[in-house]
């Protein structure tokens, strides 16, 4: 999957973009087979960016780059690999995904997305009572339960205390123990109809009565407050694990404690003893990170409730182990902008899409000038049987007034007849309508609308040209998919001989640097590393040296590791010698390695580096491969037009 994704993003970065009105320089071509220059500049514009290998942004690399692409699909086609059934069938299968993108109403998704920003940065405490009706209730017991909650609401504005009166009317069964509280809540955390009223209403006022999928309610704000922002965080962890208890690791933390109150700086210390190896070489930052951002609960209280720069939590544990905590920075909410993305996922799960999905289906029926056939629907509502809710029924299915025209979008005209059809396939929860005209008058403009969505998705490349570059995109990136697995990822895969032919021929590629397992003391007292130092030199074996220091103090960190040649950060700046001992500074902190043993340079086993030889393999007969196609179809670049692409580029 890895490399289909991949395949796909590359389709994206040289899409034929055939429905925009093509320049007619060629830059190119591939067995007469023309390329044009306003194709490759476009490309390579929108998609430089996304590009993180320097050297393909150079323009002749990224041009072979384009050139070899269009040269594996024009392979592809020859093959008539868009012609096989799994092809098509899962191209299908991404048209269908991509569409969802497609059917909704931007403007009206920008307006809930600055609307749902907006109360994100801010919470409310609000009380509610709810009087519970389901939605497909009769008007009997609509009217009845409107009545209830307004009878709740007159008595608030009478004076009555609201949590008495919702002790009295509501039907939440947790009434009983928070007398209607709903505690704080923020955007999306309840129902896009409940949110708006609540957010809508002023603190200490009470809504007026709203209905949602549950019931009536009205909702009392008792108060609103701005949310906290973010943080940035470095920390120290010792791992509860397999090897350590967390009495073990407890102990841990609270010796690297020590060694901050007497003064050695937190970076220091979480370079060389943190066991969170992401962080451990930033002296353990963290990336910025706000409420509910976290796996643990426990980290994230104890983070935001440092307050002042460079203050320090105590030790504390979580499920991964101890930890201690250094505030860097604290931040304020995140823009608009930074938040964007991540809100329209949210808003797309979240009830109030209805409305987005309300306005879109607005828009098609202005684009395609589709409006309510008022003569039909009267039509309907003599005609239907009183028997529509049973479980089978016939309605006009001879007479001619069913072939009737109810409205047309474009050159597509839509009967009576397709009404009824849509009516005898729609009929799960018919039952809750006792009502013929209440039934029409619900089910029509889901009809309608059922409708327009579909001819929109059926046509939807005619109508909009990015859906069309878009699936153009998936069509190259899935043939080059099967291309490639057919002619490169299958055959290196089986091909074990070549590979370890490939492996024996280039085996100093793939060397382990020599390394080193050293014995480390740390402290900030100096005069004991210098204690540790003297016993070294006096043969004192490294358990004697342990338990003589820690039997006169506990401010010294003991640790054996390997080290490889080349490491990045400060520990591999030590003597490489056996036995060697050397002293470093850093930040009033003193740290003595010495090494024990020297681990050889070597050639890596095949078995151990399989992976990335046969990566190196598939890479070398692409190479080949690709020299096969130049010869067997003709490139011919038109220099004087390319020189034309460079410069406008460069500019």
């Amino acid at each position: 999957m890895y490399k289909k994704a991949l395949l796909l993003f590359l389709g994206s970065i040289f899409l034929m973009q055939t429905h925009a009105q093509q320049s007619k320089e060629i830059l190119f071509t591939i067995d007469e087979s023309p390329v044009y220059i306003s194709e490759f500049k476009r490309v390579y514009l929108k998609n430089i960016d996304l590009v993180k290998d320097d050297s393909q942004k150079n323009i002749d690399k990224y041009f072979d780059l384009f050139v070899n692409y269009k040269l594996k699909l024009k392979e592809a086609e020859h093959l008539g690999l868009d012609k096989k059934e799994a092809y098509v069938s899962e191209l299908e299968g991404y048209r269908e995904q991509l569409v969802k993108g497609y059917l909704t109403d931007n403007k009206a998704s920008e307006v809930l997305l600055k609307q749902a920003y907006e109360r994100s940065l801010e919470q409310i405490n609000a009380s509610h009572i709810l009087i519970m009706l389901k939605p497909n209730a009769s008007e009997k017991d609509t009217i009845a339960a409107y009545q209830k909650i307004i009878e709740a609401k007159k008595k608030i504005d009478q004076g009555e205390a609201f949590d008495i009166v919702a002790k009295t009317y509501s039907q939440d069964p947790s009434v009983s123990k928070n007398n209607g509280n709903l505690g704080w809540f923020s955007a999306f955390r309840m129902v896009y109809p409940f949110e708006e009223a609540a957010y809508s209403t002023k603190i200490r006022d009470v809504s007026k009565p709203f209905r949602t999928q549950f019931g009536y309610h009205i909702v009392k704000v008792n108060s609103r407050e701005k949310k906290l922002g973010e943080v940035t965080v470095a920390h120290i962890m010792v791992a509860i694990n397999a090897n350590r208890t967390s009495e073990e690791a407890e102990k841990r933390i609270i010796e690297i404690n020590q060694q901050l109150a007497q003064g050695v700086s937190f970076s220091a210390l979480a370079k060389q003893y943190s066991e969170d190896p992401s962080t451990a070489i930033k002296g353990g930052m963290l990336k910025r990170f706000a409420q509910g951002a976290l796996n643990s609960q426990k980290f994230e209280q104890a983070a935001f409730a440092l307050q002042k720069k460079n203050e320090i939590s105590e030790p504390l544990k979580t499920q991964y182990g101890w930890h201690i905590i250094k505030l860097i920075e604290k931040h304020k909410p995140r823009t608009f902008e930074e938040q964007k993305n991540n809100l329209a996922k949210r808003i797309k799960r979240d009830s109030r899409s209805k409305l987005i999905t309300e306005s879109f289906i607005n828009s098609l029926r202005k684009k395609y000038a589709v409006s309510k056939n008022e003569k039909a629907i009267t039509f309907f509502k003599k005609n239907i049987p009183d028997t529509f809710s049973e479980e089978k029924w016939e309605m006009l299915k001879k007479d001619k007034e069913i072939e009737k025209e109810l409205f047309s979008i474009k050159k597509e005209k839509y009967t009576y007849k397709d009404f009824i059809d849509f009516l005898m396939n729609n009929r799960i929860g018919i039952r809750r309508y006792t009502n013929p005209s209440a039934y029409i008058d619900e089910m029509y403009p889901k009809f309608e609308s059922s409708t327009l969505l579909q001819y929109y998705e059926e046509h939807l490349e005619e109508d909009n040209v990015d859906f069309a570059n878009v699936i153009e995109e998936y069509r190259d990136g899935l043939l080059l998919f099967d291309l490639m697995e057919s002619k490169i990822w299958n055959a290196a895969k089986t091909d074990s001989v070549a590979i370890k032919e490939y492996y024996e021929k280039h085996k100093n590629n793939y060397k382990q640097n020599e390394a080193y397992k050293i014995f480390k003391a740390s402290s900030s007292k100096h005069d004991l590393i210098l204690k540790v130092q003297k016993l070294l030199k006096e043969k004192k074996t490294i358990e004697e040296v342990k338990k003589e220091i820690e039997e006169a103090s506990t401010t010294v960190l003991f640790s054996e590791e390997i080290l490889s040649k080349g490491r990045s950060n400060g520990s591999n700046n030590f003597s490489k010698e056996i036995g060697a001992i050397t002293i470093s500074e850093e930040e009033n902190f003193t740290t003595l390695i010495m090494v024990k043993e020297i681990l050889p340079s070597r050639i890596k086993t095949f078995d151990e580096i399989r992976g990335e030889v046969i990566n190196d393999y598939q890479q070398s007969i692409e190479e080949k491969w690709l020299d096969e196609l130049k010869e067997k179809y003709s490139v011919k670049v038109n220099k004087k037009i390319l020189k034309k692409a460079k410069k406008e580029l460069s500019i």
